[in-house]
């Protein structure tokens, strides 16, 4: 057979003995319909359809706001925006969370900004307070104004609910499913990595020059690969990429420690030190990140095992002697990325014991931009005292590096966005392998149409 009919019979799935849970397709079975095909450039370039999505989608969705471990203690509260709506959730003194309008009841004055804490909620314009359940506590003066209602004056809530150790908001309170109904199969699926249990070793923000659909569409597919990062291409198999999709949301399972079946003779050895280089979310090469950086990629022989075994061997190993639980975690599992895109913007590239977490907004007014979050959690070694999170750090757009691979993406997302703006262009052509990105205009139109 030629490589290109290899491909067609995706023959690596079998040479390599990789395995693919239920419900999962190679791109072949996820063929579009024509309209599907054609996504119009003005849905990224818009102000009109950016409003309307404003509107319509972000302020009625769940979206994640922090780690619960970033307000473990009663009145802790971290601010989050969504376009020109500003929320404040708040741990409560039975342990749950509330979220609030950011906004003083009297002269609209934002509450708090940031991160901390406080045994209350008081405006620092004119000192009206609220308790930490939003019921108002003090007015000062109240005798010169006229009828104010303590219920009426409560902070305006949002709904606010946990899952695997994340903080979700969502603006429509009384119109919105439960985070529970929302996430569905997602939150089975991924709750045998024991998200809960990570810890941010990396956390950064930044804004970037693109629409945030086409921030979050860059990171659905592996078609682009081949052409943004070659330098990932010995170590995984974007051929054999499987999809799914979840309701609103999907995923994809794309193996690692395979070479792409785009090349020809790739020895273990190249894939292995591709691996432990290269792969950016992974629990076992932790030290040998970066082309330069990092310590030496010890050498291993590949004579009793090939390198996906092995790899899939040594991860399960450090996981023991860290304490982690893998039980309900298969080989493939253990070095794959299982990556899931919780629409409308979190996006997690996940393994055993480590994942990579996106999350993307819209920019309030301008549709050529975005704001970008990125973590990476990995599962601290249970034997030890478990390390606090990494602090934010913002960076400017094109200030430092988020290594090789994410700065690949982030330079080239702006020139996508550019290249919408062409006159002769007022559509874009995607494929099956970017069916996933497909299904996030779909999920857009569904939102828009209930108004």
């Amino acid at each position: 057979m030629t490589i290109a009919n290899d491909r067609q019979a995706h023959a690596n799935a079998e040479v390599w003995n990789i395995g693919y849970p239920p419900g999962v397709d190679f791109a072949e079975k996820h063929m579009l319909t024509a309209e599907q095909t054609r996504i119009p450039t003005s849905r990224y370039t818009s102000e009109e359809f950016l409003a309307q999505e404003l509107e319509c989608l972000w302020k009625r969705t769940w979206q994640m706001v922090c780690r619960a471990e970033e307000i473990p203690e009663v009145g802790d509260y971290v601010d989050y925006a969504i376009a020109d709506q500003e929320w404040l959730v708040v741990r409560q003194e039975d342990g749950g969370v509330k979220a609030f309008a950011n906004a003083c009841r009297h002269r609209g004055n934002k509450i708090r900004s940031g991160s901390g804490g406080s045994t209350e909620l008081r405006c620092q314009y004119h000192h009206w307070c609220w308790n930490l359940d939003g019921s108002l506590r003090e007015v000062p003066d109240r005798h010169l104004f006229i009828a104010i209602d303590d219920d009426a004056y409560a902070l305006a809530e949002a709904a606010c609910s946990t899952w695997a150790g994340f903080v979700f908001i969502n603006p429509d309170l009384h119109g919105a499913p439960s985070l529970e109904e929302w996430l569905g199969e997602v939150a089975t699926q991924l709750a045998p990595f024991h998200l809960d249990r990570m810890r941010a070793t990396t956390n950064m923000s930044t804004t970037v020059s693109c629409n945030w659909k086409v921030a979050v569409e860059a990171f659905l597919e592996v078609y682009h690969v081949q052409g943004i990062h070659p330098q990932l291409m010995p170590m995984i198999d974007d051929v054999n990429t499987a999809f799914e999709l979840l309701g609103p949301h999907s995923r994809m399972i794309t193996p690692f420690g395979v070479p792409s079946m785009r090349l020809e003779d790739v020895p273990d050895a190249m894939v292995y030190q591709a691996f432990m280089r290269q792969s950016g979310s992974t629990v076992v090469n932790q030290d040998y990140r970066g082309e330069k950086g990092g310590s030496e990629v010890p050498e291993v022989s590949f004579e009793d095992q090939n390198v996906r075994e092995y790899l899939i061997q040594h991860t399960r190993e450090k996981g023991v002697t860290m304490g982690h639980d893998y039980s309900g975690l298969d080989d493939d599992q253990m070095i794959d990325d299982w990556h899931y895109l919780i629409f409308p913007g979190l996006v997690f590239n996940t393994h055993a014991g480590a994942f990579l977490l996106f999350r993307v907004r819209p920019h309030p007014d301008d549709p050529n931009r975005c704001l970008f979050d990125l973590w990476r959690y990995t599962w601290p070694d249970e034997n030890q005292p478990t390390p606090e999170p990494a602090p934010n750090v913002h960076l400017d757009e094109g200030e430092g590096s988020y290594g090789l691979v994410l700065d690949q993406d982030f330079a080239n997302l702006p020139r996508v966005q550019k290249g919408l703006h062409s006159d002769h262009l007022d559509a874009i052509t995607i494929s099956a392998q970017e069916v996933r990105v497909a299904h996030v205009h779909t999920v857009v139109d569904q939102f828009l149409a209930d108004g």
